[in-house]
């Protein structure tokens, strides 16, 4: 009975505690919500008043506009999402909204718009999280007591996260640009977040009344961020390597005769492909540490080691001895070389002993070695890589250790697939691929942008994901440009390219008509040449403008029949009469066709008068003589070039062209000489290619079998280039080599035994 009643009061104190603290935040939302939305209306005149270059003053009056007039939609979308977080949360259902709304989908790069939303956002949530860590902290406690689970600051429905998607989600479906939404986003951080310290406070004291941890009192579980505080010197201290589940020791069986590992599987989320694929490469790595005896590593116990300050500092140090030593080299990036990886190991042992001045060498722990030995294979397989300039590669392997650094001070780098330091280096190396040569040569200024992000990186001291992220939307933003400006040059040459498409289709048509005509007909030479030249082109132009429903087409093809049948006569005096009756339009249609198309007049007067001639014979009832065989072909062959009529294909080229047939828009195909160009678009009926070079610009129309032939020559190959992000596809490929070492190590241990 009196646990019954114990539970029953723990029950309604949680439930008074959720239901007090849902309302002072759902109360604090509409008022704030509205004096937000009041100092968006009035501030969006100023910045339209004042345009900047990306953005142009009218865009900033239309997204006021819609505001105005949505105005009780948004503060009610607002407002629900709140309260539908509370929902959740009770039910033990609330995500992490950094990480709801950083899906993969979302952060594929495919859309650079919600990208750059996305980071906009995520800065504000990690500075929010920061400025609040204390009351954020105890109001995150005692709420997870109200539900009796465990929870973070980031599962709470007034954390600052919740916030930003509520507005989020609020303005999804307003017409408001990407530059006045992120202005927006600027004024919420400034003018709502900042007042959410008010908030925490209140709902804390409210708990704490009703009884919630009412002792409760902030306290630091975790070592210090390397930013807040610097080491100068202190000796090593004993530390225990933390047993996380991503950490595996290698058992006796492992070491005996490991089994090669598999990749995790596709099916995966992201996230859980990422961080399998992660525990995976510690194993391969322990595997191998385990059966190399010169890299053996104590993996238990409390081994005297460097603290996680120690270490950040010495990467700290070590980039401002790299910064000083690229400071040449980064000014002429055409000629850069490549930073040596190989040394940063040695380098970074060498600076931890300095810094601990500690006569006794402390040993690198598990985890420090792991990822010491990760960033630095990173980067040399980023070195290795093939679809990236060997400059743009040169450029990013100064990177290291800044990216050791953020690995040392942020355990989720590796975990991360939205992590903004990966991002960046899969920005980099992806503008690198697209618009920089292997010569350095390069399109729209990019090597000169990529070498100021890194040269960025290496004087900024303070290496961290705000950082990250900033350099990352500046280059995203950069990026975006380019490619707006490379879709417009594409979107005019496919343009072009559907007229001449179109224009190629009529060719054939009419090159067809005429064939089927005369192709078993002996013709004398002046009929069969005006039927394949002239009146060819007059039956184009009459095709494409008035289409093949129009009288003009069915006058063009009736004047072949006419003139075919005025070579067939019989000789009967009815035919003749009918004949001399019909002529007279005949030749008012030639000469329609000849002023329409331009023909030359002296040329058209010839080719009409031998006519005429041919024609007279007939009336006498002589037969005119039929054309050359010799000329005859020739004619037609230049026909059918000048319809771009196809060649009968062998089976190889068939094969190709099926092949061809299922290509994507936006394929690549290289050159003997290296060179390569993008299939923009093409029609798979006409099987007519319209190529672009990297920028955009067309270089030409090509047709199916004019590709079958090249790749079957292999002057062109279809570029099957890897679709993952550069970090994505270097973990995988890290991950098959230590697979491989770790058996080619133990077959030799096998051949020893």
């Amino acid at each position: 009975m009196n646990n019954s009643g114990s539970t029953d009061n723990l029950r309604a104190n949680s439930d008074r505690g959720l239901t007090a603290v849902r309302e002072m935040t759902l109360a604090f939302s509409r008022d704030a919500i509205k004096t937000f939305l009041h100092t968006v209306h009035d501030r969006l005149i100023d910045y339209a008043q004042k345009p900047s270059e990306e953005t142009r003053g009218f865009e900033f009056l239309h997204a006021r506009s819609q505001i105005s007039n949505r105005h009780n939609e948004i503060l009610r979308i607002f407002v629900r999402e709140m309260d539908r977080y509370f929902d959740q949360f009770a039910s033990g259902e609330l995500h992490d909204p950094a990480v709801e709304g950083s899906g993969d989908e979302t952060l594929a790069l495919m859309n650079q718009d919600v990208l750059e939303e996305d980071l906009a956002l995520s800065a504000i949530r990690t500075r929010a999280s920061v400025d609040y860590t204390e009351p954020l902290w105890v109001l995150t406690r005692r709420m997870t007591r109200l539900v009796g689970g465990k929870s973070t600051e980031h599962r709470v429905p007034v954390s600052p996260g919740c916030f930003c998607q509520a507005l989020q989600r609020s303005l999804a479906d307003i017409d408001i640009e990407l530059p006045v939404k992120l202005v927006i986003y600027k004024l919420f951080d400034r003018q709502f977040v900042r007042q959410l310290a008010e908030l925490y406070g209140q709902c804390s004291v409210r708990l704490e009344e009703l009884g919630v941890l009412p002792d409760l009192r902030y306290q630091i579980h975790k070592a210090e961020s390397a930013d807040s505080a610097r080491f100068t010197g202190a000796q090593p201290q004993r530390r225990r390597v933390p047993q996380s589940p991503s950490l595996q020791i290698p058992t006796l069986e492992d070491v005996v005769s490991p089994a090669p590992l598999a990749l995790p599987s596709e099916q995966l989320s992201p996230a859980e492909y990422q961080n399998q694929l992660l525990d995976s490469i510690q194993l391969l790595q322990d595997r191998l540490v385990a059966r190399t005896p010169d890299q053996r590593r104590e993996l238990t116990g409390q081994p005297l080691q460097y603290s996680a300050r120690q270490l950040v500092e010495a990467a700290v140090q070590l980039q401002q001895f790299n910064q000083l030593m690229a400071a040449d080299v980064l000014e002429a990036a055409r000629e850069i070389k490549p930073f040596d990886i190989a040394r940063a190991r040695e380098q970074l042992v060498n600076q931890l002993q300095q810094i601990t001045d500690s006569k006794e060498t402390p040993a690198l722990g598990t985890d420090d070695a792991r990822i010491i030995d990760l960033v630095g294979m990173l980067f040399e397989y980023i070195l290795n890589d093939e679809q990236i300039p060997d400059c743009v590669k040169a450029l990013l392997s100064y990177l290291h250790t800044p990216f050791l650094k953020l690995a040392f001070a942020e355990s989720d780098f590796f975990r991360r697939q939205d992590h903004p330091a990966r991002l960046l280096l899969n920005t980099l190396a992806d503008a690198g691929a697209k618009w920089v040569s292997n010569d350095g040569s390069c399109e729209f200024d990019m090597l000169e942008q990529i070498r100021k992000t890194v040269r960025t990186v290496l004087d900024h001291q303070d290496v961290d994901t705000r950082l990250m992220a900033s350099l990352l939307m500046s280059i995203n933003s950069f990026v975006q440009k380019v490619e707006l400006r490379v879709k417009l040059l594409e979107k005019r040459a496919m343009e072009q390219a559907r007229g001449e498409d179109q224009l190629y289709e009529v060719k054939q048509r009419v090159n067809r008509e005429i064939h089927r005509r005369v192709a078993e007909k002996d013709i004398p030479s002046a009929p069969l040449l005006f039927l394949l030249q002239p009146w060819t082109d007059y039956m184009v132009l009459v095709l494409l403008r008035f289409g093949d429903a129009g009288e003009a087409w069915r006058q063009s093809l009736e004047l072949i029949d006419d003139m075919l049948w005025g070579l067939e006569l019989t000789g009967a005096e009815s035919e003749w009469r009918r004949w001399r009756q019909h002529y007279p339009w005949m030749e008012s249609q030639i000469q329609k066709g000849f002023d329409m198309i331009g023909y030359d007049a002296n040329k058209a007067f010839k080719l009409k008068r031998s006519i005429d001639r041919i024609y007279q014979l007939r009336e006498k009832n002589l037969q005119p003589e039929a054309a050359p065989a010799e000329l005859r072909n020739k004619l037609v062959q230049l026909a059918e070039r000048r319809a771009n009529e196809r060649t009968r294909s062998t089976d190889q080229e068939k094969v190709v062209l099926e092949k061809l047939r299922l290509l994507e828009f936006g394929s690549w195909f290289q050159f003997r000489d290296g060179r390569r160009e993008k299939v923009a678009w093409f029609n798979p009926d006409s099987m007519q290619f319209l190529f672009v070079d990297q920028t955009g610009k067309r270089t030409g129309m090509k047709s199916g079998q004019q590709l079958a032939q090249a790749i079957l020559a292999g002057d062109l190959q279809i570029v099957t280039g890897k679709t993952k992000p550069l970090v994505e596809r270097t973990m995988e490929t890290i991950f098959k080599d230590l697979n491989l070492q770790v058996q080619s190590v133990s077959q030799k241990d096998r051949h020893v035994g």
